[in-house]
């Protein structure tokens, strides 16, 4: 059977084309849809991470504002940032130049040898040194106190004491110090993904 030109026209452009034009519309309306859905929850989250940290940073700006404790954090950051031996030479020195050699001195100064029991565990970058000095314990005591408040950074991790043989009787008795620090340092940053 053979349709007329009129009919054929009626059936293309009257029905097929605009059945076509309907589903194609449908079909960019789902797809559209579904992106704009899909874009929107995404922004929706984006937003509701950003609320979090920037409720997050309000805390902690809060918290840091309290007792000092951001100029703290500024002092502790400043001194893991120098070099471990430099900063632990230099404050030894300073604090050691209080004291009679007699009274107080060292004896040995070097990286400790051995494994430790906290540095690994911790899997935080550090340097074990190891700390020789000659003298009396009061000095010692005041000496240990006075660079762990300089070097908030430092873990006493050994400490041992024994008696200093003496050479003659005019000798003044002495003790020998053997203390091994764990000396933390600044990590180093992550690279950043490219």
């Amino acid at each position: 059977m053979k349709l007329s030109p009129h009919r054929q026209a009626i059936l293309v452009f009257g029905i097929a084309a605009p059945a076509f034009l309907l589903v194609a519309i449908s079909v960019a309306t789902f797809i559209g849809n579904s992106k704009l859905s899909t874009s929107f929850e995404t922004k929706l989250e984006t937003l509701e991470r950003f609320r979090t940290a920037e409720a997050q940073v309000k805390e902690l700006d809060g918290f840091l504002t309290k007792e000092n404790r951001r100029e703290k954090t500024a002092y502790w950051t400043s001194k893991v940032e120098k070099d471990v031996v430099e900063s632990l030479t230099e404050n030894l020195d300073k604090i050691l130049a209080k004291y009679d050699p007699e009274v107080l001195r060292q004896t040995e100064m070097g990286q400790a040898t051995g494994a430790s029991a906290i540095g690994p565990k911790a899997k935080h970058p550090h340097t074990r040194m190891q700390l020789s000095f000659e003298g009396g314990y009061k000095p010692m005591q005041l000496l240990l106190a006075e660079l762990e408040t300089e070097m908030p950074h430092l873990i006493l991790e050994s400490l041992s004491v024994t008696p200093r043989p003496t050479v003659s009787d005019s000798d003044k008795s002495s003790l020998q110090f053997r203390v091994i620090y764990l000396c933390w340092e600044k990590s180093k940053a992550p690279t950043a993904p490219q």
